[in-house]
């Protein structure tokens, strides 16, 4: 007779609902794994990504030309003695400055992977005005016209396909490697124009070649500024600090036209040594792969807990409703079968895309819980109820991961909905009747 008890116990609905939530709860543990997973498949893309972007060219930040002037001063001393004497870099920012680009992109690849590269064509023309130093409030400041020099800031120097040259009111000037001082930019090339007259309004010409990877991008240096950037590239996203002020995107391709004046920035026109930093000024295109199923997968493996716990649910009412025993090894299995489809979609998806791997995961995993729900309770109806969540469950899923700003909305009222389901469903039940 206790033996008899203890196995009537440990048949009850009761302890089997307590049996079935501790093993979703436990289920919850591979979920974790998967994501873990995801994780380092986005990590290895990036590392590949990174590894072509360093082979070909970084993205590319093109800032300039900048005229330099040195100057020195003496400090005042103690009774009137001459002080140390000090030395800088005045810097001047050109009056005008128009750059036209030109991308020509194609694409990389390294096994699964795909990375957009371009080769750009950078035309930079304008005008300096002549140097205002008193503008400077530098007292007692000897300026050095004769060792002024021009820097551009060129973001990944391995990137220079040409030989540039610098034409100076008519007069070409070589160029030089490397930055003269890093005031404003880390990296770059130098002219120095010697006996360059300063004393008139400068008129500049250069053109660079640059290889680079994913975006270009131009800072707005002049006091007017204007930018225009085109490619035959058909997915572009404006990036910076400025949108443009018109752009024409086609399966053809872009354009883009960038107006900006002195006044659209948190600087002058000149300054001396490194009191502002010129990077707030910049503004591009970067070239996107639409590759995001990796964050898809992601977000749907965030689901998992909802997917257990409803087929869990919809199985143990089957089995109260139809007297219909389960295993709980079954409900592991059917669990089992649920956490497949993440990974699935994830392996799949880097061969084809996230859409289309999403429906032959989910038509997989959905046919395989099917045939597997037949086997057990034997009868179509309830068969169909369980083929029936399912395919709502995926379709709920999908239409929330192709959601951007209602994907929470759309997702509360989803989840209010099974809600009030299963609450119907469970009013149907004699959660008694079985122990009584």
């Amino acid at each position: 007779m206790e033996t008899k008890g203890i196995q009537q116990f440990m048949n009850s609905y009761s302890v089997k609902m307590i049996i079935v939530t501790g093993l979703a709860i436990v289920l919850l543990i591979p979920s974790f794994l998967i994501q873990e997973i995801i994780q380092e498949r986005i990590k290895l893309s990036e590392k590949v990504k990174n590894e072509l972007y360093a082979q070909w060219g970084g993205k590319q930040v093109v800032a300039g030309p900048v005229l330099n002037i040195p100057y020195s001063y003496q400090e005042p001393g103690e009774n009137n003695q001459a002080g140390e004497t000090r030395y800088g870099i005045a810097h001047f920012l050109p009056e005008t400055l128009k750059t036209d680009g030109v991308l020509l992109p194609e694409t990389r690849k390294r096994g699964i992977y795909k990375v957009a590269v371009y080769e750009g064509k950078v035309a930079l023309k304008g005008t300096f005005a002549r140097p205002d130093f008193s503008l400077l409030d530098l007292k007692n400041a000897q300026f050095s016209p004769e060792a002024a020099y021009f820097t551009i800031g060129i973001s990944d120097m391995r990137g220079i396909k040409n030989l540039p040259e610098l034409m100076l009111n008519g007069e070409k000037y070589r160029v030089e490697p490397g930055v003269a001082d890093t005031d404003l930019f880390q990296s770059g090339i130098t002219i120095k124009t010697g006996a360059a007259n300063l004393d008139q309004v400068l008129n500049f010409d250069m053109e660079l070649v640059l290889n680079g990877s994913e975006e270009l991008s131009i800072e707005a240096l002049g006091k007017t500024s204007t930018i225009a950037l085109k490619s035959n590239w058909a997915q572009p996203a404006f990036t910076g600090s400025f949108l443009p002020s018109n752009r024409e995107v086609s399966a053809s391709g872009f354009t883009a036209d960038w107006q900006v004046t002195h006044l659209n920035r948190n600087f002058p026109q000149q300054w001396l040594n490194n009191k502002f930093k010129t990077s707030d000024a910049g503004m591009g295109v970067e070239l996107l792969i639409p590759v995001d199923h990796y964050q898809k997968s992601m977000r749907s493996a965030k689901y998992a807990i909802l997917f257990i716990a409803l087929n869990f649910i919809i199985f143990l009412f089957i089995e109260i409703k139809s007297k219909v025993r389960i295993h709980p090894f079954q409900y592991a299995l059917v669990a089992f079968a649920l956490l497949i489809f993440y990974a699935l979609l994830t392996s799949i998806g880097e061969q084809i895309g996230f859409n289309l791997a999403y429906f032959i995961s989910a038509f997989a995993v959905t046919a395989l819980i099917t045939w597997y729900a037949r086997s057990i309770l034997k009868e179509v109806r309830p068969v169909a109820w369980v083929t029936l969540l399912q395919t709502g469950l995926y379709l709920f899923l999908f239409t929330i991961l192709q959601l951007q700003d209602y994907a929470l909305l759309a997702g509360s009222i989803g989840l209010f909905v099974i809600l009030i389901i299963i609450m119907k469903a469970s009013q149907q039940i004699k959660w008694y009747a079985d122990e009584s």
